[in-house]
């Protein structure tokens, strides 16, 4: 995880919502996570504060604030949208956000037999996503984008497994590459719907499906997204999401697809042994090549 650019404790956030948001003084607060880009803590039983401990984490949220809105509007899907904009202050150089918490557990919680409960409900959520965005922003260099921009990036990070696992990675990542590129309208994507983004709440039949942090959010390739189902679900959970979604196993979209779900594994197989997104990714490794990591 990046060092934190700035310190963050209990006592700065409880004077950040004192002064800007008093109406919410009088809720508890208290830490509940530090990611890579955010701190965050609830308020009181509904809320949740994203606090950025570094820049990146500040320029998220300025792009979360912005093009959130956006996303709901064209997909209408029920997106947590931030409900109040903090400042920066003398002791706390970034803005803050103050959004809705979602109640559930996540996703990498689960073992994958358990995550192919919600197959076909995160299918159906990432293809409400996937509308026709009405603007070609906001890009990225690193999702949605054909997979030749991040091939030479993807070689290398394949060029540090075992010889035998490299020459099957290596086949797999060739047939993404010679897949048709997309020539659809850019739709727009979470950008990284991986399972420790995803909340799962209630069961059969009643089971619930929500996606968080939309710091990658962009306008592509649905294939990108797609890639997740590696990450999240066994061969027939990954079935069964591809045939809710429409797309044909072999086709060049769930090649593409594909492609991308061995990038992810390779993005996340050397996060540390007790990292529930690393446990992730070595599992999707092991299941992309049929041998261990």
């Amino acid at each position: 995880m990046p060092d934190a650019e700035v310190s963050i404790d209990l006592a700065m956030v409880r004077e950040l919502i004192a002064v800007q948001a008093p109406h919410w003084a009088h809720e508890e607060i208290n830490y509940l996570a530090t990611g890579w880009d955010n701190e965050v803590y609830r308020l009181g039983d509904t809320l949740l504060i994203r606090l950025p401990r570094r820049q990146l984490g500040e320029d998220i949220g300025v792009k979360e604030r912005r093009w959130l809105p956006q996303l709901a509007q064209d997909s209408g899907v029920d997106i947590d949208l931030a409900i109040f904009e903090g400042q920066p202050t003398s002791s706390y150089p970034f803005t803050f956000s103050i959004c809705p918490y979602v109640p559930g557990i996540s996703a990498a919680r689960l073992n994958r037999k358990e995550r192919d409960e919600y197959a076909q409900e995160f299918s159906g959520l990432l293809k409400a996503l996937h509308q026709p965005a009405n603007s070609k922003e906001p890009r990225s260099d690193f999702r949605g984008c054909a997979l030749s921009q991040v091939d030479e990036r993807t070689r290398e990070q394949i060029s540090t497994l075992d010889l035998p696992l490299q020459s099957a990675a290596l086949e797999l990542w060739q047939e993404a590459l010679d897949a048709d590129v997309y020539g659809g309208s850019p739709v727009w994507l979470h950008g990284d719907p991986h399972p420790s983004n995803t909340v799962v709440d209630g069961e059969e039949p009643s089971l619930t499906v929500s996606l968080i942090d939309y710091g990658d959010l962009c306008v592509g390739d649905p294939a990108s997204d797609l890639g997740m189902c590696w990450m999240h679900f066994s061969s027939a959970g990954i079935g069964q999401a591809f045939e809710a979604y429409g797309i044909a196993v072999g086709s060049p979209t769930w090649r593409r697809a594909r492609g991308w779900g061995l990038r992810y594994a390779m993005m996340t197989t050397n996060l540390g042994a007790d990292d529930l997104l690393g446990i992730v990714g070595r599992e999707t490794l092991n299941s992309l090549l049929g041998s261990s990591v």
